[in-house]
């Protein structure tokens, strides 16, 4: 996910930033639950369910008022492919704490986005700021519980 805002987002950027980032999210998530045990593993779960949920409500969010999502000039999941290769050569703790340190990671820059979003005007549409409203307490909180698991770790 781009740290860093090049424009301003509408409502069509955000829709395509929030499916392709949730795309890559699942991603992570999935690799996670054949790689880990234990409470990592409980956390790459219920994140691969979460986040096929709130995809879904991107999907139907948009659909339902009329919105074409259009990917935004930037690159939405900066690094996921070297992340994803990173991670497939690591086992054990150090996938652990590689892929909690990522899954937080992602989570921020995501937050930061909807943040953006919300706050540069380009968010049009009252029923678009009330889901990117819920999909950050949800972002946030998925980003709790993966640094409360991570403090763990050591």
């Amino acid at each position: 996910v781009a740290a860093t805002v090049a424009a301003t987002l509408t409502d069509e950027n955000v829709f395509a930033l929030l499916d392709t980032a949730y795309a890559a999210m699942i991603a992570t998530d999935r690799m996670a639950q054949g790689k880990t045990d234990g409470a990592v593993n409980e956390f790459a779960g219920k994140s691969v369910s979460e986040n096929a949920v709130t995809r879904s409500g991107i999907k139907s969010t948009a659909d339902r008022l009329n919105i074409a999502p259009v990917l935004p000039d930037r690159d939405v999941i900066k690094d996921h492919a070297g992340a994803m290769r990173d991670l497939e050569s690591k086992t054990g703790a150090d996938f652990n704490r590689a892929y909690l340190d990522r899954a937080i990671e992602v989570r921020k820059e995501l937050i930061d986005e909807v943040d953006d979003a919300l706050e540069s005007g380009g968010v049009r549409q009252e029923p678009v700021r009330k889901f990117l409203s819920e999909v950050r307490v949800s972002l946030d909180a998925a980003r709790k519980a993966a640094e409360d698991l991570r403090a763990k770790q050591g």
